[in-house]
């Protein structure tokens, strides 16, 4: 690989992907409040709910049961398991394991099949669609949330919903599946009346109701990432993709793939027995999947967000949706440029965005230049915010140590549904920062994923 600035921030891709962070840093100071509510329930007045919360990671992830290397956490690094933290304070989490470099609706159904116990179902019109197989690994009788699965057998009782949170491209993905959980899909429920067949519940349009209470996204790529358009633009996936593996799995077990399961089985892209890891990437590089429009870094362009295939997700109108963005950059005379405290790794990605022009993307119009380049290393903040149907302020301290201090820098209004209330920036903190993978000590993100959990936990039901 030539060191070239291109194969730089590839290798470097491949660094910051395993979540090297720099010294966590403070939130924004949000503008003062003045109530004296002892929780967010109190101030908002709501009873709040006690609905299981389901953890979806972002690109290159994994689950929580098959952590990397054996010791490596996605959320929380060698050191700690943040979900654990949850757990401590009473609250109900899984963290299913679904493509680590998949499209949105492949991660949709692959986190649906989990929870609910069934088999991996990518719908009918999808799988002609793009020439793959319509079903996937089977989770049958291996229900991550079993109340919530029985929302969708003939005896179903009273509904039983679902929080989410998702990192980075877990956002967009977490937004896709509530889609699917509140609309259904019209195009696959055709399909499957006209070839005679049953269509997986994911896909069924006549839901009277959301399942999903709320939706929580950590520097979310709503709106893609300017590194994935950099990397069409100068032909660098092929290298990024060769080059992320070979590190984080290859050095590990360059010959087998069950450190991490890149779940592209229903491409016939399993890694075969007697298949050396660099023979296998090649593969992959060199197949329909990767050359085509059901992947991950097509959904993560910004170039790509109004093609149809992403376009048609909508907010749903009884879900509340939060989204949180990081910054580790500073915008000086148009541009902006790293902070001192980046992460070695994340400093070329976080100067790419906070300089980058392309006169071709209109969404980079779409608000002022300051918001698309100031960025948490990956993500800009226009992306992490919302997606481009918009977003509500609604800055709090997700930094507080205590329920009490919570609530007493939220907004005292009931957080709109059917839009991102967007929570803030945190500064200093870049996109891996939020995991918590190099923190000097263990514990030092306690309070802001114990703030997510009350944040999403006093939602109305």
């Amino acid at each position: 690989m030539m060191f070239t600035l291109n194969g730089s921030l590839l290798l470097v891709a491949c660094l910051a992907l395993i979540q090297a962070a720099p010294v966590p840093g403070g939130s924004k100071p949000p503008p003062p409040q003045r109530n004296d509510a002892n929780s967010l329930t109190e101030l908002w007045g709501t009873e709040g709910n006690k609905y299981p919360t389901v953890f979806i990671h972002g690109l290159a992830g994994w689950s929580e049961q098959r952590p990397i290397l054996g010791f490596l956490n996605y959320w929380g690094g060698a050191t700690q398991n943040l979900l654990e933290v949850t757990r401590e304070q009473g609250f109900t989490v899984v963290a299913p394991g679904v493509g680590p470099l998949s499209s949105n609706w492949e991660r949709a159904c692959e986190a649906f099949a989990q929870l609910t116990g069934t088999k991996t179902d990518y719908g009918v019109e999808r799988s002609v669609k793009f020439g793959h197989s319509r079903y996937g690994e089977d989770w049958t009788g291996k229900a991550m949330l079993p109340e919530f699965a029985a929302n969708f057998k003939p005896s179903a009782g009273k509904v039983q919903k679902i929080n989410m949170v998702g990192h980075s491209m877990g956002g967009p993905t977490a937004r896709m599946l509530t889609h699917f959980l509140t609309y259904g899909s019209q195009v696959e429920m055709d399909a499957c009346t006209n070839t005679k067949t049953v269509c997986s519940p994911l896909f069924w349009t006549n839901k009277t109701t959301s399942y999903v209470n709320s939706v929580l996204a950590l520097s979310g790529t709503h709106q893609g990432s300017q590194v994935d358009d950099y990397l069409h633009a100068t032909k660098g996936l092929v290298n990024f993709v060769k080059g992320l593996f070979a590190t984080l799995v290859g050095v590990n077990n360059f010959n087998k793939v069950d450190v991490w399961d890149l779940q592209l089985g229903h491409w016939g892209l399993d890694q075969r027995p007697s298949e050396t890891f660099p023979n296998y990437l090649e593969r992959v590089c060199a197949s329909p999947w990767f050359l085509g429009k059901s992947n991950a870094f097509f959904d993560l362009s910004v170039a790509f967000q109004s093609d149809s295939l992403l376009s048609f997700v909508k907010n749903s109108p009884d879900t509340t949706y939060f989204s949180v963005a990081g910054r580790t950059t500073n915008y000086v005379f148009g541009v902006a440029l790293a902070e001192i405290t980046t992460n070695l790794f994340l400093i070329p990605f976080a100067n790419l965005i906070g300089t980058y022009s392309n006169s071709s993307l209109p969404a980079l119009r779409q608000y002022n230049q300051e918001d698309w380049r100031q960025n948490d290393g990956l993500v800009s903040i226009a992306s992490s915010r919302s997606p481009s149907s918009g977003y509500k302020d609604f800055n709090l301290d997700m930094s507080a140590s205590s329920s009490r201090d919570l609530a007493t820098t939220a907004p005292a209004r009931v957080p709109q549904k059917g839009t991102y209330n967007y929570l803030g920036e945190l500064d200093n903190v870049d996109h891996a920062a939020f995991l918590a993978w190099f923190d000097p000590i263990p514990g030092l993100r306690d309070d802001l994923y114990v703030n997510i959990m009350r944040v999403i936990g006093s939602v109305a039901l």
